[in-house]
């Protein structure tokens, strides 16, 4: 058992240099418009929990991930807002982010073990439905009565 992660912008400083995160954060806003991380950090936690929810139970807690993906949900929220800056990504950040989508492919794997959160949710099963017949209709066709057609 472990306690998975939250995102935070903090976090993506161990990949960029201060000056980039404030970019990222600040740069480019419209009139009123907010700080884009929350949003972007909620879709991509939100893509890296789906991606590998068929393999392993996920976290009660909104937009927490396995502390062992961090570097990959990073990752994928820089390439998601590098594109408000109109600059292109450096060739290691595409590596990173190329690394990143793999690394999602087997996660939950014997190749990338993923530990079980704190607060997995426990899925929920639906139980088989049986059929019942209303009603029936006396057959008038029979394969004995069109026997010779």
């Amino acid at each position: 058992m472990s306690a998975w992660v939250t995102i935070t912008a903090d976090d993506l400083r161990d990949y960029l240099v201060a000056a980039q995160v404030t970019a990222l954060r600040t740069a480019a806003l419209g009139s009123g418009q907010a700080d884009p991380f929350t949003r972007t950090m909620q879709d991509r936690c939100n893509y890296v929990r789906n991606r590998i929810s068929n393999r392993i139970s996920i976290s009660a807690t909104a937009y927490a991930v396995p502390p062992e993906l961090r570097t990959q949900t990073c990752m994928l929220i820089i390439e998601a807002m590098q594109p408000r800056l109109l600059l292109p990504l450096s060739k290691d950040q595409t590596t990173a982010i190329a690394r990143a989508y793999d690394d999602l492919k087997i996660a939950g794997t014997k190749e990338l073990p993923i530990s079980t959160p704190d607060d997995a949710l426990t899925p929920e099963v639906q139980t088989a439905a049986g059929v019942e017949v209303a009603s029936s209709i006396t057959r008038k066709a029979t394969r004995d009565t069109l026997a010779g057609l």
